[in-house]
């Protein structure tokens, strides 16, 4: 089991580990949460939009057909990391199935390390879409093609690992995990940050007190940035974040649709913790790409046209259907959950 992995580098090593690799065995390890549980919608323990309403995958397949029309107009990469069941891809390409050139000149490929999730890809795929022959898996961005490509994510970045730092009287500490053998619990300790390395990038990010940081997510976002520069295309990044640093944790767990503390169950429960915006965005201007858009995942959808979207289709629907479109619909922009919180990133060569 995951929690005996972790006792064990612990006790072995007779130190605490970081936050970050506490994480990993939890969710990345052979017996962890994203290779072995079944993971999305009511059954499992978190329900991501495109399984709240067909709206957002429509919208997000009618505004990737724009940049692909905008910006390649050629045979490309749609790439999508981590498409959970598949329902997003579906909604994609449904809603774009009358763009004859376009649907000819894709080539998917699905980035995804979960076998089980897999499956239901390739089974929902082949229930849901006509045509399945040009879609491909891959378990990370290294083995891909070189075309222009689309890229996209929808809560992908957030389940990313992380380290936790705090400045306290002009002294930062790293949060670690550790171990009690009597009582047979983790908990957190505080340990000092003398690494030079470290504290200079600490220093440089906007005098917080507080700072959550990804090394994976920054890498990962790298490689993206990477292959826009060279080949060409766009990145569109869709996860619950902030631009400006909120001065507090945000990692947390979830199982079964409510949050739960980060040492329970480990391995059996999902950790995330927001995506700092303000960061990608610093990246990808390291690769000199356009800041295409960047907004509130609110201000995305209604400016793409969600709204006449759905009343077109609550014109076919009955009443039972109606209710389903506006709450799906309500979700997706409400204010005070998902439509500020998300943020919608843009980025093009």
């Amino acid at each position: 089991m995951i929690k005996e992995k972790i006792i064990k580098k612990i006790t072995d090593n007779n130190q605490p580990i970081t936050m970050e690799k506490y994480i990993e065995f939890c969710l990345y390890d052979n017996l962890g949460y994203y290779t072995n549980n079944k993971i999305l919608g009511k059954p499992g323990d978190f329900i991501t939009a495109p399984e709240i309403s067909q709206l957002f995958g429509e919208i997000l397949g009618l505004s990737i057909y724009s940049l692909w029309k905008n910006n390649i107009n050629q045979s490309f990469n749609l790439i999508e990391l981590g498409p959970g069941k598949g329902t997003l891809l579906i909604d994609i390409l449904n809603i774009t199935k009358t763009f004859s050139k376009f649907q000819k000149s894709l080539n998917i490929k699905l980035i995804e390390i979960n076998d089980d999730l897999i499956n239901q890809q390739k089974y929902n795929l082949k229930t849901n879409v006509l045509y399945t022959k040009n879609i491909r898996w891959a378990k990370d961005l290294t083995s891909l093609s070189p075309n222009p490509a689309i890229i996209y994510a929808n809560e992908f970045l957030d389940c990313l690992p992380i380290r936790q730092f705090h400045r306290k009287n002009d002294t930062w500490f790293e949060k670690m995990v550790n171990f009690n053998k009597e009582d047979g619990i983790f908990f957190t300790e505080n340990k000092i940050i003398q690494d030079s390395t470290t504290l200079s990038f600490l220093n440089k990010q906007d005098h917080n007190n507080i700072q959550e940081i990804s090394k994976q997510r920054d890498s990962y976002f790298h490689q993206i940035c990477k292959y826009l520069r060279k080949f060409g295309g766009a990145g569109l990044i869709i996860d619950y974040g902030y631009f400006d640093n909120p001065n507090n944790f945000t990692l947390q767990s979830i199982s079964n649709h409510h949050r739960t503390n980060i040492f329970d169950n480990p391995g059996r429960q999902d950790i995330t913790s927001l995506v700092n915006f303000k960061r990608l965005i610093e990246i990808a201007k390291q690769y000199m790409l356009n800041i295409y858009t960047f907004c509130s995942q609110k201000e995305f959808l209604l400016s793409h046209g969600i709204e006449k979207r759905k009343n077109t289709i609550l014109q076919k629907c009955n009443n039972k259907q109606k209710n389903i479109i506006e709450q799906g619909y309500e979700r997706l922009i409400d204010e005070k959950n998902m439509g500020s919180l998300f943020k919608v990133l843009i980025v093009t060569k």
